[in-house]
């Protein structure tokens, strides 16, 4: 039997919000979701989710797939076997001032940058935050036939880039919390961002070793909500379609293992700072020595000579 997994009723009601999916449709699941990438970590987190054989989801930020590396990064992920979703940002932030059909057009022309890199063009949308809520904006996204994705595990990691052993400890508090109140695994759909100032790229090995000790199972979103299509044929299709990752396909993965967490690099240059820093240090505090104490040789020196002078005078 499967679980609800929307946030408002799906039928279409005028004026409505447009349900968005935040939570998986099986208990002990766990879609992790990253926002806004790629940036110039994203090849650390799917190096921590190739050790920890995982599959993630990307929800990309189409603005940046004009920069080569980005769109190579995007296209190792896909490659990889990653989930491939989009952020979807109105103009201005707010849907106000434009037509339908301009949204709609917008909307199509962003999805198609990521449909020419990956071949497929992306079916679920993630809305940049708005206050308040664009209800127009959802449901004209999705008449298109995208699926709204929204979240019910908040990493916040934006508050732990100096801590990313926090974020690991967050998700092990919501674990344990589900556990105690409900005495069952629940299933969550749960957001990080894919940029630098998170600690979210640092967090990832420790992030895959909680999820696996408390008995969560990682999918890919189209595992999480049961869909065989999670994909659009074209950007302007309302064809869906699989590939060869999709839910159903022979390539398709789910699941992870602990991995083994690498050296920290930079805890480690840090430290080899510190020590070239103190190799200095005492090689400075020698070369004052020898030269106080070459002083004080000459000064004797000297004192002995006035010494011989004065007695040989008198």
């Amino acid at each position: 039997m499967l679980l609800p997994v929307w946030n408002h009723p799906t039928e279409v009601v005028p004026g409505a919000p447009a349900p968005q999916a935040t939570a998986c449709a099986n208990s002990g699941q766990i879609a992790v979701t990253y926002n806004e990438g790629p940036s110039d970590v994203t090849a650390k987190v799917l190096n921590g989710l190739k050790a920890s054989q995982a599959k993630a989801n990307f929800f990309v930020n189409a603005t940046w797939l004009y920069t080569q590396q980005y769109a190579m990064i995007l296209q190792r992920a896909y490659n990889d076997g990653h989930f491939i979703g989009m952020t979807y940002r109105a103009p201005g932030d707010t849907s106000e001032g434009l037509t339908d059909d301009q949204i709609k057009t917008d909307v199509t022309n962003t999805a198609k940058i990521i449909e020419t890199l990956i071949g497929v063009a992306p079916k679920y949308v993630r809305l940049h935050y708005s206050q308040p809520e664009d209800i127009r904006l959802e449901n004209i996204i999705r008449n298109l036939g995208y699926t709204l994705v929204a979240y019910n595990l908040d990493t916040m990691d934006y508050n732990y880039k100096g801590d990313p052993d926090g974020i690991a400890d967050l998700y092990k508090s919501v674990f344990a919390k589900q556990l105690d109140t409900y005495d069952s695994k629940g299933s969550f759909i749960s957001v990080q961002y894919d940029i630098p100032d998170t600690g979210s790229w640092q967090a990832i090995y420790d992030v895959v070793r909680t999820i696996n000790d408390a008995g969560y199972t990682m999918v890919r979103l189209d595992g999480c909500l049961n869909d065989k299509a999670p994909y659009k044929e074209s950007s302007s299709s309302m064809k869906f379609v699989h590939d060869k990752h999709s839910l159903g396909q022979a390539n398709y993965k789910a699941g992870q293992v602990t991995p083994e967490k690498p050296v920290n690099t930079s805890a480690q240059a840090a430290a080899d700072g510190q020590a070239d820093a103190v190799s200095e240090e005492e090689a400075l505090i020698k070369k004052v020595s020898s030269t106080v104490k070459n002083a004080f040789d000459w000064s004797n020196l000297v004192f002995a000579l006035i010494a011989v002078v004065c007695t040989w005078a008198f």
